[in-house]
């Protein structure tokens, strides 16, 4: 402005007591500071307040001025429009401009994070989070939120990629039958978690290497076994299934070798070509 140029134009609502600035109050002080008399402006003549709140959040965004991150003005309008106000989902994402997978995802996500945040837990990442939901429901927080809370906190300060946090939240978040013993239950899966040698050293920064091939094979079993059990879920055929029976039959030749003489598997070997039609 102070070179010449004319500030992009604010957004007014029109009603009998006057003018309402929906979005520009940032150009209207600088053109009162500037001196200048006159600005242009798009007036806006409405009854809805759905419609007014979405032009206050998602005018940036969608016309003009200088537009937030895309991520946090997905954020506030799923906040604002959808989980405040109301709105649908689809109305919202069209009015955005985004996909409707897209804001459903963001909203449970928000409603999640919220519902951890209120029993004490931390704020996590979106991914994280979304694992979680998969895994257990709001309802089951409230059955044992202190635990649940040191959990969350606790995969937070180990800084896991969701990756390699969802076996420990399948773990973690396996159903309770009996009510009642929630809490216990709970409370042992914790510090069953708390004692895992990953989560030990990912905390205390301890780098012995021994440790350090162990947590990793335990980890790469733990998400191949995650896998697995979503394939078997999906009932999708695994061609060539023999190859995974070969390798599963390699990594217990390998543990032989490396368990203590006391602790020797005793179930049977799982012959790699029992499915094989040759």
């Amino acid at each position: 402005m102070e070179s010449g140029s004319a500030a992009p134009a604010p957004i007014l609502h029109k009603s009998e007591k006057g003018y309402d600035v929906l979005d520009g109050i940032q150009r209207l002080s600088a053109g009162q500071m500037h001196g200048s008399p006159t600005l242009a402006a798009y007036i806006v003549t409405c009854d809805s307040e759905d419609t007014l709140t979405a032009i206050r959040v998602l005018a940036n965004a969608r016309l003009q001025g200088r537009p937030e991150p895309p991520d946090w003005t997905r954020r506030q309008a799923v906040n604002v429009l959808v989980i405040d106000r109301g709105m649908s989902v689809e109305e919202v994402a069209r009015m955005g401009g985004w996909r409707v997978s897209e804001i459903e995802r963001l909203k449970k996500v928000l409603e999640w994070g919220f519902q951890i945040r209120c029993i004490g837990g931390p704020n996590l990442p979106d991914n994280v989070i979304d694992t979680i939901s998969k895994h257990t429901s709001m309802e089951s927080l409230a059955v044992a939120p202190q635990p649940i809370a040191d959990f969350c906190h606790t995969l937070k300060t180990a800084k896991f990629s969701n990756a390699d946090a969802e076996p420990f939240v399948e773990s973690f978040f396996k159903p309770v039958t009996k009510i009642s013993k929630a809490h216990g239950i709970y409370e042992e899966r914790l510090d069953k978690f708390k004692d895992d040698p990953e989560v030990q050293i990912r905390i205390s920064g301890r780098r012995s290497p021994r440790q350090k091939d162990d947590a990793l094979l335990r980890r790469t079993l733990k998400s191949a076994e995650t896998i697995a059990a979503r394939i078997a879920d999906e009932g999708v055929e695994v061609p060539f299934v023999d190859e995974f029976f070969h390798l599963l039959n390699a990594v217990a030749k390998h543990l032989k070798v490396v368990a203590p003489r006391h602790q020797q598997p005793t179930t049977a070997a799982t012959p790699a070509d029992m499915w094989s039609d040759k």
